[in-house]
């Protein structure tokens, strides 16, 4: 039998409700804390905790993994609020239990929980048992449920004859019915083929689904944004297909679910950087979405050159035809006050805080284009 669908778990829901998958980061955690409240409304995050950052000239952790989950915890519950969202610890090593003999995860969904944000865990076949149990234990002393989270390496068994597959022993991990459970099918990192490539890979995912209606929910994931935007050059501009908008828009749902949409905002996953401050001066730059594309423009690097420069950029974004306008979200008002040299330019923290905001207003705001009023 079943577990009980937790009081504070996720609700069901259809593919008008948007997915963004988050680091943790400052940037991105910020720009939550000035979303407006309609764009909270229908928006169920999955926040992916960043690694713990490493002393470049040491190679050791900044801090343990108590200190690590529990300031993460902490700052959900703050920027977030006590809207339920997913979470995924999977750059964090958590091999090891806390000092008191607690898992890791356990550990944030418990924080979380005590602060009024109910968080719903994410497995998949990359987390080992003892990750995938500990999820079972946060998610029923959080009285919310499991999530299942799979890379296109997990694919090729869905649907496997006998309904032996990897999808459904998951399941079974987690005590829960589909009806129970949302399911998320994540590209895992850029779109590095065609749209209808792509699309032609997922379809039969999707048709092949067991239990393929009964899902809390279905989302696809993805990403057109490569991990760095050095093809940009140096004061130039260019504007970078939003791939995986393209991608969703051609799943249409003939012949199988219709999923949920969900991006990366306006950052690639990979968390991990090769870039080391004490040697590397990193550009200014802004990274604007639009209706199928990225608007990049950068400048150079703020080390020899300033982050002053970011007001032209800024204006660069603002005298785009695009530009949504300075009401549009806090993000568009800070670009317009960065442009007009009202405003301190900030550094990289506030650009990414500034972009995510204005693409997660975006991006809710168009898919309520497509669905109506």
């Amino acid at each position: 039998m079943s577990a009980p669908f937790g009081s504070f778990a996720i609700p069901s829901f259809d593919h008008g409700r948007y997915v963004p998958v988050l680091l943790t980061r400052q940037g991105e955690l910020l720009a939550m804390r000035e979303l407006a409240a309609d764009i909270r409304g229908v928006a169920t995050p999955l926040f992916v905790v960043h690694p713990v950052a490493i002393e470049p000239s040491t190679g050791e952790p900044k801090k343990t993994i108590e200190e690590h989950v529990t300031k993460v915890a902490r700052q959900l519950a703050a920027d977030w609020g006590i809207t339920p969202a997913f979470v995924d610890l999977r750059y964090v090593d958590t091999a090891a239990p806390l000092p008191d003999g607690s898992h890791p995860l356990v550990r944030l969904v418990g924080i979380s929980r005590d602060r009024g944000l109910p968080l719903t865990p994410v497995v998949s076949g990359s987390h080992d048992d003892s990750y995938r149990a500990a999820a079972v234990t946060a998610a029923r002393l959080a009285d919310t449920a499991v999530a299942i989270r799979l890379g296109p390496a997990e694919w090729p068994e869905i649907g496997t004859p006998l309904g032996d597959g990897h999808l459904l022993r998951l399941l079974a991990d987690t005590g829960q019915s589909p009806e129970d459970t949302h399911l998320i099918l994540d590209l895992e990192g850029q779109i590095s083929t065609t749209v209808a490539v792509t699309a032609a890979a997922l379809r039969p995912v999707l048709r092949a689904l067991p239990y393929a209606y009964e899902w809390a929910s279905v989302t696809v994931a993805g990403t057109g944004m490569p991990t760095g935007t050095a093809e940009v050059g140096r004061d130039g501009a260019a504007e970078i297909p939003r791939s995986e908008w393209a991608l969703w828009r051609s799943l249409d749902g003939a012949g199988y679910r219709r999923p949920s949409f969900g991006d990366y905002g306006v950052q690639h996953p990979d968390p991990v950087s090769e870039f080391d401050p004490r040697f590397m001066d990193s550009s200014a730059q802004l990274r604007y979405t639009i209706s199928g594309s990225w608007f990049v423009v950068r400048g150079r690097g703020v080390r020899g050159t300033g982050l002053d420069q970011i007001h032209d950029l800024a204006g660069h974004v603002v005298a785009h035809p695009e530009y949504a306008g300075r009401g549009f979200s806090w993000g568009d008002q800070w670009l317009w006050d960065c442009s007009e040299h009202s405003c301190p330019p900030g550094n990289q923290g506030k650009w990414r805080k500034v972009t995510t905001n204005h693409h997660l207003s975006y991006v809710v705001r168009q898919l309520a284009s497509l669905h109506g009023p």
